[in-house]
């Protein structure tokens, strides 16, 4: 006897595995902009600080601006995507959790199979081994 929720099990898998598809690819995005993020605070920690005149005080005030409004941002989007892979991790377990129930749903039908089977194969074999007997008997008497 098949499985009654097999197709929901089907489902079921392919929502998990597009789920930890999703969570891979947030994970990915957030390596990323923690990366990023890392690779502007280097950057802002090597601008010079050897400053020879009003221009050059000038350019510097500029690009640390800059550089703090970008960190700013990076920050920002790493944030965006920390919670991102928070939302995609917990899809991720709510959809294998109902993968998992089915699967023990499944087991338990496949065990409750397997037993029925036997059961009526032991029925079979003690009519049989009755029949045989009660055969000896008779044609003994």
């Amino acid at each position: 006897m098949t499985f009654p929720l097999a197709g929901l099990l089907r489902v079921r898998g392919a929502q998990e595995r597009v789920a930890a598809e999703q969570l891979a690819h947030a994970s990915a995005e957030r390596a990323q902009a923690e990366a990023a993020t890392r690779n502007a605070v280097a950057s802002l920690s090597e601008l010079s600080p050897v400053i020879r005149d009003g221009h050059t005080l000038m350019a510097m005030a500029a690009a640390r601006a800059a550089g703090r409004s970008a960190l700013g941002d990076l920050q920002a989007l790493a944030e965006l995507t920390r919670d991102s892979e928070s939302v995609a991790k917990s899809a991720h377990v709510d959809a294998r959790r109902e993968l998992k129930g089915l699967e023990r749903l499944e087991n338990t039908h496949r065990l409750d199979t397997a037993t029925a089977e036997l059961a009526a194969e032991q029925v079979a074999l003690d009519e049989i081994a009755v029949a045989r007997s009660a055969r000896g008997e008779g044609s003994a008497a």
